[in-house]
């Protein structure tokens, strides 16, 4: 039996519970995508690419747009985790393209580019997209999508140990088992 006032009630409830998911929305949404993880040494792109070079190391280049609620995650919650953490200093240098960005310009091997015909021509149409280049700034793979923590720190291990010179992931995935 339905009491007067108690659908009001009920919609007065359902309008405040409305209002603060949209308001913890509005939130997350407004942080900027551009904004890298805390903890990480992130490079200008030119910069990355010589220091990888130099330090024979990998080069994570993440390509990102600045509107991509993913690629807010993926720094939240995936380059914040400290076994990712840990596992980029030792094998990785990193660095950010925001996809989208037509105005600036870099340099890679006789290139002068947008980041955002750079990121075209690393493979990324979509956002968040994680670009693996070697120690010269050789194309390796990418990884499209967002990726939680523990899966993402599979894919490092295997770029990072150069298994993927002589095994396919489901190949290591065995391997590990």
């Amino acid at each position: 039996m339905n009491r007067p006032g108690s659908f009001v009630s009920f919609g007065l409830a359902s309008l405040f519970a409305f209002s603060a998911c949209m308001l913890a929305l509005a939130d997350v949404c407004a942080q900027d995508a551009s904004v890298p993880a805390e903890g990480l040494d992130w490079k200008i792109f030119e910069e990355a690419v010589t220091q990888a070079e130099a330090q024979d190391k990998k080069l994570i280049v993440d390509v990102y747009a600045v509107w991509c609620p993913w690629c807010r995650r993926l720094q939240r919650e995936v380059y914040t985790d400290e076994s990712v953490q840990a596992y980029v200093r030792d094998h990785f240098v990193l660095t950010r393209l925001d996809a989208e960005n037509t105005e600036d310009s870099l340099s890679f091997r006789d290139y002068t580019l947008t980041p955002s015909e750079m990121a075209a021509g690393l493979g990324a149409s979509g956002f968040p997209t994680t670009v693996f280049l070697d120690e010269e700034g050789k194309y390796i793979t990418r990884l499209p999508g967002f990726m939680a923590a523990p899966e993402f720190l599979e894919v490092l291990t295997y770029i990072g140990s150069d298994a993927f010179v002589d095994f396919t992931f489901e190949e290591y995935q065995g391997e590990e088992e």
